[in-house]
């Protein structure tokens, strides 16, 4: 992650975000091991022929959790700290962090580029007014972009020209595309819920945490 050593002071402290939801809790991603060795090798790794992609449904089923829009976020804790997450889960923890640490322009969303769903999902904060179901493309610093499973941190307009760049062919989007976000509002939270997470869950606490300001 070069973002790291950004001038800018915002991306910097948004990085700190982003590299905790990315690795607070270690576990398997199913796309970057597929890409690796290849997709059979991984069903034939993870719970024999069933595929990756289902496995996340059966952990939710296995801690007794129905995934709805209620406890999207506990869902989320649950299947990372069992080991198994993908840019979804990243993306919700990351939102969860920033909450957690009192920053509440922060959203979590499904990226579309071309035909439709890019297969990805990010968090973003940013000062716009932002909606269910509504489409964003923002201009440069109408936005931060934080994407732990890319490992980027960034303005907005500068993390679309980067992955439509140099992580077109991972993402199925064509290099000249011009994605845009929908927001994903499933598992608001109310803050006698955020207290909870932030009492029983510490270690998502980032000491001396300045709030990102776009």
């Amino acid at each position: 992650m070069i973002t790291f050593t950004s001038k800018q002071h915002s991306i910097r402290n948004a990085d700190l975000i982003t590299r905790k939801a990315h690795s607070q809790y270690p576990h398997i991603s199913e796309s970057k091991i597929s890409s690796m060795i290849g997709n059979d090798k991984v069903k034939d790794l993870f719970f024999g022929q069933m595929s990756f992609e289902y496995a996340l449904k059966f952990a939710a089923e296995r801690l007794k959790i129905d995934l709805d829009e209620k406890n999207a976020h506990r869902y989320v804790l649950e299947s990372l700290k069992n080991g198994l997450g993908n840019c979804y889960e990243e993306a919700k923890l990351a939102e969860l962090i920033a909450k957690i640490n009192g920053q509440k322009n922060i959203y979590s969303g499904k990226i579309y580029a071309g035909k439709g769903f890019a297969k990805h999902e990010v968090a973003f904060i940013t000062n716009k007014e932002i909606k269910p179901d509504k489409f964003y493309r923002f201009k440069n610093k109408e936005a931060i972009i934080l994407d732990p499973w890319l490992g980027i941190t960034d303005f907005a307009g500068n993390y679309f020209t980067r992955i439509c760049k140099n992580f077109n062919r991972t993402l199925g989007i064509k290099s000249y595309s011009k994605p845009k976000l929908q927001p994903d509002f499933s598992g608001k939270i109310s803050a006698r819920k955020l207290a909870e997470y932030k009492k029983n869950n510490p270690e998502l606490i980032i000491k001396k945490f300045k709030k990102i300001k776009i």
